[in-house]
C-alpha cells in the first residue's frame, strides 16, 4: 500500500475519506513526481503557507521515507490550518515512525481530548502504546472509549471501537480471542464485511485454509467497491491464500504499526 499512511484501519467507516486516502490515489511517474514536487517547492519558496503546496511536499518526503524532513512540512501545515485534525494525526504518526513514542503518545492524547472517539486517534494511541509494552493498559484505554460511545448511544462509533480492540487483540498474538470476538461482531451484523476479513486472516494465521476460504468468501461478496482500501485488502486475501505467513505477518504490522 503505498503512500504515508499505510495501515488500514479496518474498525472505521466506509463513508470516511481522509486526506491521506484521497493522496494515495495520486500516482504518478517518477519523473513526473519529481518535476511536480519541483513546481510546489517553488510555490512554497513564493508563499510558505500554501497549502496544497505544502501537502505535495509533506507526501513526497514520506513516499520517499524522509519521515524526519516530513514533519517539518506538517507542522507547518498545523500553523497555517491549527484546527485541520487531519495534520495533527499525521504529525503524531510520523513522531511514532521516527520511534519518538511518548511525544507521540502525547499528540493523540491531545486530539482525543477533544475527540475521545475519533478512531484513528484511538488507533494510533493503542499502537504507541503497544509499541512502549504497556500491556494491558491498551485495552483499558479502548475500555473507557467504547464506555463513552455506549453512554453517548454512538452506535456507530461503538461498534467500530470494538473491532479495533478484536484487531488489538489479534496485534498482541491473541488469535483465539480476536476470533471469538469477530465471529460475536458477526453475530451481531452480518452484512459487515470486516469481522470476516479479519477473521480469515486469522484462520489463516493458524493454518486452517478451508475456513479462511470460507471467510474470504464472505467478505468479497460483501465489501463495497468503492472501498478506498479494497485494493491492498484484496492483495492481503491473496496472500493469505497462497500460505504467505510473511505477507501475512506484514499485514498485522500494517494494520497494527490500523476503518
Amino acid at each position: 500500500m503505498g503512500g504515508f499512511n499505510a495501515r488500514p484501519i479496518l474498525a472505521q467507516p466506509v463513508q470516511e475519506r481522509s486526506y491521506s486516502e484521497n493522496m494515495e490515489q495520486k500516482r504518478h511517474t517518477q519523473n513526473g513526481e519529481c518535476e511536480h514536487e519541483d513546481m510546489y517547492v517553488r510555490l512554497l519558496e513564493e508563499n510558505p503557507k500554501n497549502v496544497e503546496a505544502l501537502k505535495v511536499a509533506f507526501d513526497a518526503k514520506m513516499r520517499r521515507g524522509k519521515t524526519k524532513e516530513a514533519v517539518e512540512y506538517v507542522e507547518m501545515l498545523i500553523d497555517v490550518e491549527p484546527k485541520e485534525v487531519e495534520w495533527r494525526l499525521l504529525q503524531a504518526l510520523c513522531y511514532e515512525m521516527l520511534g519518538q513514542l511518548s511525544k507521540a503518545k502525547r499528540l493523540f492524547k491531545d486530539i482525543l481530548k477533544e475527540k475521545p472517539l475519533l478512531l484513528r486517534a484511538l488507533h494510533g494511541l493503542a499502537m504507541v502504546m503497544h509499541k512502549n509494552y504497556e500491556g494491558p493498559a491498551v485495552f483499558e484505554m479502548l475500555s473507557k472509549a467504547l464506555e463513552i460511545a455506549s453512554r453517548e448511544k454512538k452506535v456507530t462509533e461503538e461498534r467500530n471501537i470494538r473491532i479495533l480492540i478484536a484487531q488489538m487483540h489479534v496485534v498482541k498474538g491473541e488469535l483465539e480471542e480476536g476470533l471469538k470476538q469477530f465471529q460475536t461482531l458477526v453475530d451481531e451484523n452480518p452484512r459487515d464485511f470486516r469481522p470476516y476479513l479479519c477473521q480469515g486472516i486469522i484462520y489463516s494465521l493458524l493454518d486452517k485454509k478451508n475456513e479462511a476460504e470460507e471467510q474470504f468468501k464472505t467478505y468479497r461478496s460483501l465489501v463495497p467497491e468503492e472501498f478506498p482500501q479494497r485494493g491492498f485488502l484484496d492483495d492481503v486475501v491473496l496472500a493469505a491464500k497462497a500460505e504467505s505467513r510473511q505477507h501475512v505477518e506484514d499485514f498485522k504490522a500494517e494494520f497494527s504499526d490500523q476503518k
